[in-house]
Formats: structure tokens, sequence, C-alpha cells
């Protein structure tokens, strides 16, 4: 007969530590008719399976490098670079466009990695000065995967080609803001789409957001990135 007294026997599952990742938030239009590029996630998967989201994933190890096709980087700093490059990587990966503008008399040198040669092949430069830091979200303690996700705005007119469908991502397009209910897309997911909206339109207000939970109640905290190690 099991002791239920036993500590041992009555151990919490234990938490399970965020990956880093970064998401795109892509805008076009004015007013009523403001559109944000999306797509829905599978039902086979196991984390957010059918939810809309924006394109965006976990940062990979060689995102820390910086691309032979990469501008404007510093006005980032190394970590939103990093996470930067990544939203980027994942929006072509997921939906087939990528951000950037034309690369003009820029000579870049030999482009190795799959994302650097789809840059080279359509004389495209990846200009991280395009996109705006528009905050941070963290999934809850009790998911089975958890992310430390990093959201990024961009102007769509710095999108080169047509949305299309992937393995990742369903239903790639884009949706009408004011006019598409968007009923699965997560509170975090609307959260930070308001939060572009205002940076885009001159309203937002204080430092980049944190986004996160705190025993099973949402809280927003201020994410100032300079104070975050690793």
């Amino acid at each position: 007969m099991n002791d239920v007294s036993n500590p041992l026997s009555t151990q919490r599952k234990p938490i399970v530590r965020p990956r880093d990742a970064a998401s795109l938030i892509l805008l076009r239009g004015e007013g009523d008719d403001i559109e944000v590029l999306a797509g829905r996630r599978p039902l086979h998967v196991r984390f957010m399976p059918g939810v809309h989201v924006f394109p965006g994933g976990a940062i990979d190890p060689p995102d820390r490098l910086a691309w032979s096709l990469e501008v404007g980087t510093e006005t980032l700093g190394p970590r939103l670079a990093r996470c930067a490059r990544a939203a980027l990587r994942e929006t072509w990966e997921e939906a087939g466009v990528l951000i950037g503008r034309a690369a003009g008399s820029h000579s870049p040198a030999p482009a190795g990695r799959p994302i650097e040669r789809a840059y080279n092949e359509n004389g495209l430069v990846a200009a991280m000065d395009l996109l705006i830091y528009v905050g941070r979200a963290i999934t809850p303690s009790h998911s089975n995967r958890r992310f430390n996700t990093r959201f990024f705005l961009c102007e769509g007119e710095h999108v080169f080609g047509e949305p299309s469908s992937s393995d990742e991502l369903e239903d790639v397009r884009w949706y009408p803001v004011g006019r598409h209910p968007l009923e699965s897309f997560r509170d975090v997911t609307r959260f930070m789409l308001a939060r572009a909206i205002a940076l885009r339109n001159g309203s937002a207000a204080g430092e980049p957001p944190l986004f996160y939970w705190a025993k099973n109640a949402r809280r927003i905290g201020v994410c100032r990135e300079a104070c975050f190690i690793g």
C-alpha cells in the first residue's frame, strides 16, 4: 500500500523551462481596413492546435550568427537581433514571404544557409531596422511546452512574395482585423496585436510589455530587455 504522506509520492510536476522564440506581426492598410498576416496551426500539433497565430517559432543556434545579407542590425542589439533573425526565418519557412528591401549596391558574402540564399535569389537584404520591438510573452508554467517569445512589428509594404500555407501553418493569408472576428486568436495574440497597432498609429505608451501568467491569472509587466540576462 502506498503511503500518500510520503513526499516522494506526491512530488509536483517539474516546471518546464520556456524556450526562447520570436514572432512577427505584419500589418497593412489603415483604419477599418487594417489586415494582419496570420495562419492556423494544424490540428495534429501538440502546441496550440487549431489556433490562429502570427508566423514565428523557436530560436535555433544558427540564429545567433549574423547573415551575409543582413543590414541595420545595430538598431536592435545582440539579443533582439537573434530573435529578429528567428522571426524572419520562421516567417519565410511558415508563410513563404521575405521581409526586407532591395539589395541595391550591397555586395554580400556567399550565402550558405537556405534563408540567406532566398534573400540572395530575390535580390533583397534582411533589413533589421524595419522591425519594431513590440513586447514579450511567456507561456504559463503549467504548460507542457513553454516559450519565451519576443514579438516584432513590420509594415506589409516590406513583404516580398505571396503568402502561402506550409506544414507548420495552414490557411496563411491577410486577415481583416476590423471585420474578421478572429475567435481563435488567444488572449496573448490579441494583446500583442493591439499593442502593434498602437505602436503603428503612435498611441502606444510606456515600455515594451511583458505578458505572463501568475497563479493561472494573466499579468502585464514591463519588459526592459537590458535587465534580462542570457
